[in-house]
């Protein structure tokens, strides 16, 4: 029968059930209504609104009462509630008991990266599959290190020239890898060289500085700094030119301000440089660092978007920095990030606006992945 928007008589826990109990069935669509949507494109959340979904992908976004719902859609209502894009952790090492704590804390899509090449790529391949219970994952494979790598051959490619670079690059990206990571001990002309063969593939590289500054790094083609290293984030002339190379370069950030030491001198200086570089329109993405050592895995996330928010982002530029910017930097920005007509149906109903509060994302109530409820209270 055709339902109409108004009258839901079913209790939203009820309904999540319902929902959760068809997510294998592609076939008919799914609707969400009565939240507010906040669609991660920038523009004014939409209250009382209807999202549908067919077939994994967004159909269409709009107010209540401006149409009717197709015949035969599954309902979710969630009235008194908040959609949001799907979650993007920029910055993690992934292993198999992170699955269900991803996904249960809102985050659908994560960038692995630095991971032992076999098992990172077949975990990709299982988290792409129709029926997966992971986030989508993308992947750069090893670290590419010099001769001595701090973590260790398996999930490391060491070089010591610039055609050893060439090599483990090209033999990287041969494998499809989304990304490169270069590691400390790279000094810039093998930076550099990793870059080109990268470019010449159209794959990004980011960096985790020691050897190479952020300003050779930068200058060379990385696109990303990991942890914002590379330079001395408490000396303000390097950081404002720093802030400065990002802009112009339409480079970006991952601090990773969850996993720094609340008494270390580091985590005030990289705050401030972040709200520094977000007011100059700056890059900033939202990267947790999760790893078998912490295992905080989905909650580390929630907690970086907080210390975004305390280093000077406003809580939708928080959002932003882990919905639609992060799917820009993974070269998704057409399919992800967003829930917009088209675009791949990830999102999250939250209890608690987000916007008023950045910490509202924790009130998790249900998580869609691919049009699939994969996880709900």
């Amino acid at each position: 029968m055709t339902l109409a928007l108004r009258g839901l008589a079913v209790a939203a826990p009820a309904l999540f059930a319902v929902a959760l109990a068809a997510a294998g069935e592609t076939a008919a669509p799914l609707v969400i209504v009565g939240g507010t949507v906040i669609d991660g494109t920038g523009r004014p959340p939409l209250p009382d609104g209807v999202v549908v979904i067919r077939d994994g992908k967004f159909v269409s976004v709009r107010s209540a009462g401006t149409g009717s719902l197709p015949a035969d859609a599954r309902r979710i209502d969630a009235g008194g509630k908040w959609i949001i894009p799907g979650l993007v952790d920029m910055h993690v090492h992934y292993h198999e008991w992170m699955d269900e704590l991803f996904l249960r804390h809102g985050v659908t899509t994560v960038r692995d990266v630095g991971a032992n090449l076999e098992r990172i790529l077949a975990l990709r391949r299982e988290s792409r599959a129709g029926d997966s219970k992971k986030p989508r994952i993308f992947a750069c494979g090893p670290l590419v290190d010099g001769p001595r790598p701090r973590h260790g051959s398996w999930i490391s490619e060491s070089v010591a020239t610039e055609e050893e670079a060439r090599d483990v690059a090209r033999r990287l990206l041969a494998r499809g890898v989304d990304c490169l990571k270069v590691y400390e001990q790279l000094s810039p002309p093998l930076v550099r060289a990793v870059v080109e063969e990268a470019q010449r593939a159209g794959v990004p590289v980011t960096a985790h500085l020691r050897d190479t500054s952020a300003v050779a790094a930068l200058e060379a083609g990385v696109r990303g700094l990991e942890h914002a290293l590379g330079f001395p984030v408490c000396d303000e002339g390097a950081a404002e030119a720093v802030a400065r190379l990002l802009v112009s370069r339409n480079a970006y950030v991952v601090p990773t301000l969850a996993i720094m030491s609340p008494s270390g001198s580091r985590l005030p200086c990289l705050k401030r440089f972040i709200g520094r570089l977000a007011k100059a329109g700056g890059r900033v993405l939202a990267g947790s660092d999760t790893a078998n050592s912490r295992p905080a895995a989905g909650a580390l996330l929630h907690r970086e978007l907080e210390l975004l928010v305390e280093a000077g982002l406003s809580p939708r530029a928080a959002l932003t920095a882990a919905t639609s910017a992060a799917a820009t930097a993974l070269g998704q920005g057409e399919s992800l990030g967003t829930i917009e007509a088209g675009r791949i149906a990830d999102l999250v109903v939250v209890a608690a606006d987000p916007l008023r509060s950045v910490a509202g994302i924790k009130q998790v109530d249900l998580v869609i992945r691919d049009g699939r409820v994969v996880w709900t209270r």
